[in-house]
């Protein structure tokens, strides 16, 4: 059986930027540092999604993870499941074009951290993906 692989025309042009990275300043002597694929722009979206607090972002009070909030909480056996559910409402809610094909927490109490492993991919092509990983320390 065959599988349609939808690819942005963009992603073909190795010259036309995307978007902006999170990383913003560019090592390579430009003043931004540009993304040129979907699939970077995406990371750097969902990133700026899971970053983000409810109320920060002018015009869109409801953008944003609100993890903060959750991780300075006290860790409880509902700490996982919560932050679950909340990277994955928000992510089909503001960016329903990306898939979470892989979200691991590990919760280390006795350290005061957690760990985050997340790959994404773009809904029309999971065969790209791209792995985001961060720990949070809470002390």
């Amino acid at each position: 059986m065959a599988t349609e692989i939808k690819i942005n025309p963009l992603d073909l042009s190795e010259d036309t930027g995307i978007g902006i990275l999170l990383n913003i300043t560019s090592n390579t002597g430009k003043i931004f540092n540009v993304s040129y694929t979907t699939l970077d722009q995406a990371k750097t979206n969902f990133m700026n999604l899971l970053l983000t607090n409810e109320g920060e972002r002018i015009m869109q009070p409801e953008f944003g993870c609100n993890l903060k909030k959750i991780l300075f909480e006290q860790i409880t056996p509902s700490t996982k499941s919560r932050l679950e559910s909340t990277i994955r409402n928000k992510t089909s809610y503001w960016l329903p074009y990306i898939e979470i094909l892989e979200l691991n927490i590990d919760i280390e109490p006795d350290l005061n951290r957690i760990n985050f492993e997340i790959v994404i991919s773009l809904k029309d092509n999971k065969f790209d993906t791209a792995t985001i990983t961060f720990t949070v320390n809470l002390q």
